[in-house]
């Protein structure tokens, strides 16, 4: 009886989902093989050091069963273009605001030739990624001993949602879940001092998340905000809104711009 474990492609940012899909394989007998693709944003040490930190944990946690390889970085500049992909990215626009770095991921995936790139898409009714699913998509699951995953079905699902997203697995029960479930999981794995490592803002100020960027304002509206220190908190409370040019506008703007480089 063959006794290699299966290997588990997953695409690791050091966020919050993604983390949480690789702590849930680390209690189990499979090799994890993660991948970073780079694009040169704000974020990229922190994302690093996050997955270096959460690495740490992993190998010497006493429940540990996986391998976990050394990172895979590529850089998202240098995947080769594909027509096709970037054509089809483009039209589902017209359905669903999808951000860039879809179009960069489906032809890397299909380039590298990764089989079951893992996507970590949580439960969560902002998601955009999961709406556009919901409505062009079927999803199909798929038990593979201790593994189960979603896959995008060729056949009933929009031709061009499947040329984007058609490549990768979705995780079960990550598909399912949201963040507070993950939560919770988390601590029954042993990993509730993790969770503050995983890194989320894409324009940190000083090493700490903005408070003010859009992954930072969906950690918060996801009953997350202990994720984030006070003062990020308070740049968030006191973020402003321009509407016009007023004397009391640039004031306000001044003491903000002050504000937000403490």
């Amino acid at each position: 009886m063959s006794t290699k474990q299966p290997t588990i492609n997953v695409l690791w940012t050091g966020g919050y989902d993604s983390t949480f899909r690789i702590v849930q394989l680390s209690k189990l007998n499979v090799t994890i093989q993660p991948f970073y693709l780079s694009d040169n944003r704000k974020s990229e040490p922190n994302e690093l050091r996050a997955i270096a930190d959460i690495t740490r944990d992993i190998k010497t946690s006493p429940g540990t069963k996986c391998t976990l390889k050394p990172l895979k970085t590529y850089i998202s500049s240098e995947v080769k273009v594909d027509d096709e992909i970037t054509q089809a990215y483009h039209r589902l626009q017209n359905t669903a605001p999808l951000g860039s770095q879809y179009d960069w991921l489906a032809r890397f995936a299909k380039e590298k030739n990764i089989e079951g790139l893992e996507l970590g898409i949580e439960k969560s009714d902002t998601s955009v990624v999961l709406a556009c699913i919901r409505q062009l998509g079927h999803m199909t699951l798929v038990n593979d001993g201790a593994i189960s995953y979603y896959i995008l079905s060729e056949e009933k699902s929009d031709p061009d949602l499947y040329k984007v997203l058609g490549n990768f697995h979705y995780p079960n029960p990550l598909f399912n879940m949201t963040k507070t479930e993950m939560l919770t999981e988390y601590k029954r794995l042993g990993f509730e001092k993790t969770v503050y490592k995983t890194w989320f803002c894409h324009r940190p100020i000083k090493g700490k998340p903005c408070g003010i960027c859009n992954p930072c304002k969906s950690v918060i509206s996801a009953d997350m905000r202990f994720r984030l220190p006070k003062l990020s908190l308070i740049r968030y409370k006191f973020r402003p809104v321009y509407t016009s040019k007023s004397k009391m506008e640039h004031f306000v703007k001044r003491c903000w711009d002050k504000l937000i480089n403490i």
